[in-house]
């Protein structure tokens, strides 16, 4: 399908989905006589002016009747009515904060509503509900609360406040596992903005990192657990949507800058205001640094491998600064979102579990590139929402486009023995086998854009005093293509191999796929029941048809003080269109005569994982506490594991564990826990089977104190303890020294104690013991620290991350030991307009 068709497609849907009405005129008109009625002291005139015709106006304007409505029935003395419609603005906008000159008692209202786990929010069920009634496990983040643990990324945000999230180092980007369960990019947790997906349709890579700016968020909500039956691929283990403030909620210009210990610089911008049913919010963020450079560690020093070079760069986020602008605009009942972000990380190590020091100021550029991982991102979201009696509509037209560069360094000396791994024994000259020159590196790149279409509804099927029941139902297409692509090694630092032009041409591809979900949440007295299905039908390049469906079934309990959830789904994330593509070009990258019939590749099939989770919740059993349990238990399969370059669906992992959240609010301090317990039963490491954790933590926990000595002084602080860990990893230098070694693989005499006579099977277990090493990570306690000082509109704050400088390390896939950063600070300066 070409692209002009399918943007006349898209255009004739989003034209057919946005009709405009001319009772917007009369319902206007009849706001504006109750509003008029009411400031002039006629409460009761206006309150009838609207009772009965508030639920047929557009969303902008039932927001302006209901909160007339509840301000009217406030002045009558009629509270209990009055919070009615105050929840109903809720319901409309659960981001709705009033401003100051709305009465105090309204404000006391909505924000007692807002507190307690009645905060409200829409990404499980597609809808607004309260926590209580979220079929799955869910954690709420404010930004009262991102700015109490001092986070400087989404990563430590999340990881400081989701249980069963920690932070891993794959030693190229910044990175998050959820429950154990994690990729060398961040590809399993679906990350969204305002409900867009953020996550690269060709790598499905979404990095929590410094290209994502948390000045505009007002609040982060995240599923705990599975997905797809809501958001199909990628949203394997979690997901989070980040939920921007509205203009109204920014009501001017506010301008941030910070300075830093290793060359750390910071600006942040967001100007926001409403005019009438005009809401405009506008964001700009810019971040840098230089890293701090370390010796390499002693593990380095003990091999027989050469350390090509005596420091390694930690933190460093790259030659060009991270940057995130964008501009929301809300219409009456129609949304724009324009974002654009970028980000470029630097390794501190060469490739896999080489994971040696070296030289990256030797390496040439590539399109402006030294040797780094970047990518840059536009996304563009065009949303109409109408009611139609009993039904909600929404469509939705979308764009992404993004550039994705996968810059590495393999190693500064010469590997001839990676040649041998990977087959290349036909150069008639070795001196032109790269990996008989120092200097190894790999490039990639690629162009990838998607065009999407949505639309999806809700049904109020009953409304009575003993039942509640909506349905809701949507449909989605989407088409992606990759419109260029390059692959290619280079040594001797500077010198790149000639780029076949079959590569690229093989490279480049289309996709599509549709889907449909239906949703069914009944409630009955103090029972729920949440229950939908999904199904995805996805066309690969190669023609390859794929067809899943994805359920899931939540029973929930409510009472007053407490809430018993029973939830069970399943989820899958189709393989990432850049490994199959890769794993299919490899052969012909180093082995030129290859024709295009040997490009078959591997298959690589989706990845699946089903969660039983059993949660607890207590709302206010002391006064401003809360607190939840939940256990859960993970089936994981056809896990995509790498090994040299290449990718294979070999994984499983089966996980229980216990999560542990709450909090304590009181005026002037609050306190945020959450512990986590998890158990690995069996998981597999390539050929070698581990019944324990890998780079994750027995248990982790964080506490996030903040309190308030005098009225404009915030003091926060984040405590994290971490278990000690164990990292199994293909250990790639005891793979080359075999390689290199004259006797079979499986050979007693190459398996250390291996000595006498045994069976395959023991001999494979031997061998997977051998070349799959396991390292400790002995237990860790990091402190960090922060301050916020407000003088009328000029704020100053500090934060500090690692205070008492602990050395310690993390790991993540095919990768080694990564030391990790130490004592960082950051001031920040900052002033609203």
């Amino acid at each position: 399908m070409s692209i002009r068709r399918l943007y006349t497609i898209l255009l004739l849907c989003a034209l057919h989905v946005c009709p405009l009405h001319a009772q917007d005129d009369e319902s206007r008109q009849l706001l504006n006589e109750a509003e008029e009625a009411y400031q002039i002291g006629k409460v009761e005139e206006a309150q009838k002016m609207l009772v009965g015709h508030v639920r047929n106006m557009s969303s902008a304007q039932r927001i302006r009747g209901y909160r007339l409505l509840a301000l009217c029935f406030l002045a009558l003395e009629q509270p209990e009515e009055a919070k009615k419609y105050a929840a109903n603005v809720l319901r409309e906008n659960p981001y709705y904060s009033p401003t100051v000159d709305y009465p105090p008692r309204f404000i006391d209202m909505i924000n007692e509503i807002k507190q307690g786990l009645v905060n409200t929010i829409t990404t499980a069920s597609s809808q607004a509900e309260s926590l209580a009634e979220v079929p799955v496990p869910a954690t709420l983040i404010t930004e009262e609360m991102i700015r109490n643990c001092g986070g400087q990324n989404l990563q430590e945000v999340l990881a400081a406040y989701v249980p069963g999230m920690n932070i891993i180092d794959c030693n190229n980007d910044i990175n998050i596992a959820m429950r154990g369960i994690y990729s060398t990019g961040q590809e399993k947790i679906l990350i969204m903005l305002n409900g867009h997906r953020l996550n690269s349709y060709c790598t499905n890579i979404a990095s929590p990192d410094f290209s994502l700016s948390l000045e505009k968020i007002k609040q982060i909500e995240v599923l705990r657990g599975p997905a797809s039956s809501l958001y199909g691929g990628v949203a394997l283990t979690a997901v989070v949507n980040l939920i921007t403030k509205q203009g109204a909620d920014v009501d001017g210009v506010k301008i941030k800058g910070g300075i830093g210990n290793y060359g750390q610089l910071r600006g942040d911008f967001i100007f926001g205001k409403r005019y009438f049913d005009l809401d405009v919010l506008v964001w700009g963020n810019l971040y840098g640094n230089k890293g701090q450079m370390m010796d390499p560690p002693d593990y380095l020093k003990e091999d027989n491998f050469h350390v090509p070079y005596d420091t390694i760069t930690i933190g460093r986020i790259g030659n060009k600064p991270s940057f995130d602008f964008g501009v929301q605009l809300k219409y009456k009942d129609l949304q724009l979102l324009y974002d654009t972000h970028f980000s470029e990380a630097i390794a501190p190590f060469s490739m896999s579990t080489i994971a040696n020091s070296y030289n990256h100021d030797r390496y040439r550029k590539i399109n402006g590139y030294s040797p780094s991982f970047a990518s840059k991102s536009h996304h563009v979201d065009l949303s109409y929402g109408r009611k139609l009696g009993n039904v909600d509509l929404k469509g939705t037209v979308t764009y992404d486009n993004s550039d994705l560069i996968h810059y590495q360094v393999v190693s500064d000396d010469p590997l001839p023995q990676l040649g041998a791994i990977l087959s290349i024994n036909t150069f008639d000259n070795l001196s032109l086998n790269p990996f008989n020159n120092p200097g190894l590196f790999r490039f990639i790149s690629g162009t990838e854009q998607n065009i999407g279409g949505q639309l999806k509804g809700d049904y109020n099927y009953i409304n009575t005093h003993n039942h509640k029941g909506t349905l809701t139902f949507g449909a989605e297409y989407s088409y992606f293509q990759l419109d260029d692509i390059r692959y290619t090694l280079g040594y001797d630092f500077m010198q790149l191999r000639q780029e076949l032009p079959m590569i690229s041409e093989e490279g480049k591809g289309q996709e599509n796929s549709y889907n449909g979900f239906i949703q069914l949440k009944h409630k009955w007295h103090s029972f729920i029941l949440n229950a939908g299905l999904r199904y995805d039908h996805k066309r690969r390049a190669d023609g390859v048809k794929l067809d899943e469906f994805s359920p899931r079934a939540a029973l929930i309990l409510l009472q007053p003080k407490w809430n018993l959830k029973l939830s069970y789904s399943k989820s899958f994330v189709d393989a990432p269109y850049m490994y199959r593509k890769i794993d299919q070009l490899l052969p012909l990258l180093v082995n030129s005569s290859l024709i295009k019939d040997d490009l078959s590749g591997i298959q690589l099939s989706p990845e699946f994982v089903h969660s039983i989770q059993l949660t607890f919740s207590s709302l206010q059993w002391a006064k401003g506490l809360n607190f939840e349990i939940n256990g859960f238990y993970n089936k994981a399969d056809n896990l995509i594991q790498t090994h040299t370059v290449e990718h294979y669906n070999e994984g499983i992992n089966k996980t229980v564990g216990i999560e542990f959240m709450g909090n304590y609010r009181q005026k002037n301090f609050t306190a945020d826990l959450n512990l986590t317990w998890i158990h690995t039963i069996s998981a597999n490491v390539t050929i070698r089977q581990i019944d324990s954790n890998n780079n994750t933590p027995a248990i982790a926990s964080n506490l996030v104190l903040n309190w308030k000595p005098i009225p404009n002084l915030n003091l926060h602080s984040h405590i994290l303890f971490e278990s000690k860990q164990t990292s199994y990893n293909l250990d790639f230098r005891k793979l080359l020294t075999l390689t290199s070694s004259d006797k079979a693989p499986t050979d007693p005499s190459n398996l250390g104690d291996v000595k006498e006579e045994k069976s395959v099977e023991d001999l494979m277990a031997a061998l997977g013991e051998y070349l799959v090493f396991s390292k400790e990570m002995p237990a860790r306690a990091i402190v960090n620290i922060g301050a916020e000082y407000q003088l009328d509109r000029l704020s100053f704050g500090f934060n500090v991350r690692n205070l008492f400088n602990t050395r310690y390390y993390r790991s993540g896939m095919n990768t080694s030991l990564v030391p990790q950063k130490g004592c960082w600070f950051i001031f920040d300066v900052a002033y609203k307009f």
